[in-house]
């Protein structure tokens, strides 16, 4: 349900939507490609239809990247609710943290390291001063930016279909899980294109119960 005042920003706001939940993704051209590979085509035929789902916006998902780096899922998910229910202090509606929001929380509001809580505030910061969206360059340049949060930002936030955090742990030990050695995930990924990050997708998936 969308309650919005301006009936203006529907198309927009579906269009972001679609993006988010990746309702646009073709299948059957996903499949040709990923199928090839001997062992993705198990989990094509486990999970049909996979779908490459993103984030709201590119800040928050630049700002779950960086929470999220070097740390398991469940720890970045209860730094960022603890960043959550900072910035909506009382409200019945929560909503996701505005960069200014994030930069005025003290640092005992901010719990990670303090490298960590140097590079969030320069994300903030980004976005904070710029009139429009940064580009993805801008935020790579970032110090404590690496390949992996440019990547995930690349994946979720922007959803572009065609990257792969390789180094990203999960993939990692999900790929060794399928392979058992008998394959070298940076060259089996070159053989994914243009659709590395539904494999991506597949990947993370087969390690859910």
């Amino acid at each position: 349900q969308l309650d919005i005042p301006d009936h203006g920003q529907l198309m927009q706001l579906v269009a972001r939507i679609r993006r988010m939940f990746d309702l646009d993704a073709n299948p059957e051209a996903i499949n040709q490609v990923l199928g090839q590979d001997r062992y993705l085509k198990p989990l094509l035929k486990k999970y049909p239809g996979i779908r490459a789902p993103g984030h709201w916006s590119m800040f928050e998902s630049c700002v779950r990247g960086v929470v999220g780096q070097q740390v398991s899922v469940a720890a970045a998910r209860t730094v960022l609710a603890r960043l959550v229910a900072c910035c909506n202090p009382g409200a019945e509606q929560l909503h996701f943290p505005r960069p200014a929001e994030l930069l005025a929380l003290p640092v005992p509001d901010l719990p990670m390291p303090s490298r960590r809580r140097e590079t969030l505030r320069r994300v903030c910061t980004l976005f904070a001063q710029s009139a429009t969206e940064p580009r993805l360059e801008d935020f790579a340049e970032l110090a404590g930016i690496g390949p992996w949060t440019v990547d995930l930002v690349s994946l979720r936030g922007l959803g572009q279909p065609d990257r792969f955090p390789e180094k990203d742990l999960g993939l990692v030990r999900a790929w060794d899980h399928l392979a058992q050695g008998q394959a070298a995930l940076p060259h089996a990924q070159q053989h994914w294109r243009p659709w590395r990050s539904y494999a991506a997708n597949l990947l993370w998936r087969s390690l859910s119960p």
